[in-house]
C-alpha cells in the first residue's frame, strides 16, 4: 500500500473524508481459502510461518521459526504437552512473552473477507491480549508490528524505543485483555485526525480499558494504524500504580482463569464496499449464540489480494493465549 509512504499526512486527509455510511454486504456465498485446526503436531501449508509460537500436541522441540513442541514454553496452565487435540500457543505466561504467526501467501480477495477462529485466554494477571490482522498482498509479510500494547499490530514510541508496526497494515483486530490498544500512547496512531483517535481519557500514558475489543485501521511504519472502534466507555471502574481503568460496553470477559472457560469464537467481516464495513461477532460459548460487539468503517477500499497473521504479548501481567480452528473465506 505505497500510500502510506507519504506518511501521515495523506493518510489522515483520507481519513477525514471518509464518509458516514457503507453500502451493503455482498451475497453469502462463500469460497473456503484456508482452514486450520492447529490440533495436530504439524502444519501443511507452509505459508504459515512461525514467529517464535508452538503447537501444544508437537513433542519435538525446535528453533523459533518452527511449529515446534511447548514443553520449554510452559509457564503456567497451558496445554499438556504432546496431547492431541492440541492447540497454536501464541505465549505461555511467562513475564514479557511475545509470539506471532504469519501466512505470507497472497489470498484472493472475491468480494469480502470473512475470517473465524477460536481464541483462549486465561491463567495469568490479564495481560496482553491477541491481535488478528490483515495486510497488502504484495507485502512481504515475514514480521508483526510491535507488542506489547499495541499487540503485534500497530506501532510504538516510548521512552527512546521505537518499534514499527506491521507492513502494510489493513486491518487489526485487538482482543485487549489488559487494555491498552484501544489507547492512543506508546505513539499509537500517530498523524490520525481527530475522529480517528482514542479518546481523551486513553490518550494518557497508563490509561486503559480492559477487557475490550477494538479495531484499529491501515499504517506503515510508525504513522497511522488509526482508532476505527473500541468497545471502551469512559465509565471509570479503577486506577493502579499506573493511571486509571475505564470499563467497556462488552458482554463477558476475555481474560478467565481457566482454560476449561476460556473458549470465544471470534468472526471478522470486512464487506466488499470502496470504504468497507467491518463487523466483529462472538460467540461466548453461554447458549446465546453470535453477538455482534463491534461495527465501523475502513478509510480504504479492501486490498486485491492479502495476508493475515495473529500475533500476543505479555507484560509485567501475563496470560496463556492460544488459537484453535482458523477459517478464512471470501465472498462470491
Amino acid at each position: 500500500m505505497a500510500m502510506f509512504g507519504a506518511g501521515s499526512m495523506l493518510l489522515a486527509g483520507t481519513l477525514a473524508a471518509l464518509p458516514g455510511a457503507a453500502g451493503a454486504q455482498g451475497p453469502e456465498e462463500k469460497t473456503l481459502l484456508v482452514q486450520e485446526s492447529f490440533t495436530g503436531a504439524s502444519l501443511d501449508d507452509p505459508a504459515f510461518q512461525s514467529l517464535n509460537v508452538c503447537l501444544t500436541a508437537n513433542t519435538v522441540v525446535g528453533d523459533e521459526d518452527e511449529f515446534d513442541s511447548c514443553s520449554d514454553e510452559a509457564e503456567g496452565p497451558t496445554p499438556a504437552s504432546g496431547k492431541d487435540p492440541g492447540y497454536l500457543q501464541l505465549t505461555d505466561a511467562a513475564l514479557y512473552d511475545y509470539g506471532g504467526m504469519v501466512y505470507n501467501k497472497p489470498l484472493e480477495n472475491k468480494g469480502g473477507i470473512e475470517i473465524t477462529f477460536a481464541q483462549y485466554q486465561y491463567g495469568g494477571t490479564g495481560a496482553d491480549g491477541i491481535s488478528f490482522f490483515l495486510v497488502e498482498g504484495d507485502t512481504d509479510l515475514t514480521q508483526v508490528g510491535a507488542y506489547g500494547g499495541s499487540l503485534g499490530y500497530a506501532q510504538f514510541d516510548r521512552a527512546n524505543v521505537q518499534r514499527h508496526g506491521v507492513d502494510g497494515g489493513y486491518l487489526g483486530l485487538g482482543l485487549d485483555a489488559w487494555g491498552n490498544f484501544s489507547a492512543d500512547t506508546e505513539g499509537r496512531g500517530r498523524g490520525c485526525p481527530e475522529q480517528y483517535r482514542a479518546p481523551e481519557y486513553l490518550r494518557e500514558w497508563g490509561d486503559r480499558a480492559p477487557d475490550n475489543v477494538a479495531l484499529r485501521g491501515p499504517g506503515q511504519g510508525l504513522d497511522g494504524y488509526c482508532l476505527l472502534a473500541t468497545t471502551a466507555i469512559d465509565e471509570q471502574i479503577g486506577s493502579d500504580h499506573d493511571g486509571d481503568i475505564y470499563g467497556t460496553d462488552f458482554p463477558e470477559k476475555l481474560n478467565t482463569d481457566t482454560l476449561e472457560e476460556a473458549k470465544r469464537l471470534v468472526k471478522l467481516k470486512v464487506s466488499d464496499d470502496e470504504h468497507p464495513t467491518v463487523t466483529v461477532d462472538i460467540d461466548f460459548q453461554d447458549g446465546n449464540g453470535w453477538k455482534r460487539v463491534l461495527e465501523s468503517q475502513v478509510p480504504f477500499k479492501a486490498p486485491e489480494t492479502f495476508k493475515f497473521g495473529f500475533a500476543a504479548s505479555s507484560g509485567y501481567a501475563t496470560n496463556v493465549h492460544l488459537i484453535r480452528h482458523l477459517r478464512v473465506e471470501t465472498f462470491e
